[in-house]
């Protein structure tokens, strides 16, 4: 079965999506050098590319994503990747029917179970720097995989991760290649 397309229109262009991105932004932007940068980020998480915003602390890196995620009305979930765990990417263990036979299940976190129930976001783990190597580690799994435990994130779901030079971050770790 074929469609045809009317007379003098052409077919939609694989960048719509970030077209329509930028439009949106050019509306919502402030400042014109904060713009620039703001364009470039939309266009990365338009196209479902990680991102890692890097620079010193107080140079706009989590005002920047807040703007972004508000101008495209997507919800926004930080997670401060400092001050976890590398379990809490994982799941965290429940008593479930009969664990034994089961096994136990491994329940996510609220900000998984939020983004998932939306259906798309913003998911941005922030402070990675600051956080020990395994948590780093754990984290790659959520970016990489985009699970969460036993959850999987659905593909409307955009990760942006921020971190600050090691010399700059408190507790700072050098990033794992």
């Amino acid at each position: 079965m074929s469609t045809t397309r009317p007379t003098g229109t052409r077919p939609p262009s694989p960048l719509a999506a970030a077209d329509h991105l930028v439009d949106r932004l050019r509306i919502r932007h402030t400042e014109p050098a904060a713009s620039t940068q703001l364009e470039a980020l939309a266009l990365a998480v338009t196209a479902n590319q990680p991102v890692l915003l890097w620079g010193e602390p107080g140079i706009g890196k989590s005002a920047g994503l807040e703007q972004l995620a508000a101008g495209l009305g997507l919800p926004l979930e930080t997670v401060i990747a400092s001050v976890h765990e590398p379990s809490d990417f994982a799941g965290l263990p429940i008593v479930g029917d009969d664990p034994a036979v089961t096994g136990v299940p491994m329940a996510p976190p609220d900000w998984a179970v939020r983004l998932t129930r939306a259906g798309q976001g913003l998911l941005f783990f922030d402070e990675l720097s600051s956080a020990p190597p395994a948590v780093q580690a754990a984290l790659l799994r959520v970016v990489l995989e985009r699970r969460v435990g036993s959850l999987a994130l659905p593909d409307a779901v955009r990760i942006v991760a921020a971190a600050n030079p090691p010399s700059s971050a408190a507790d700072g770790w050098h990033l794992s290649p």
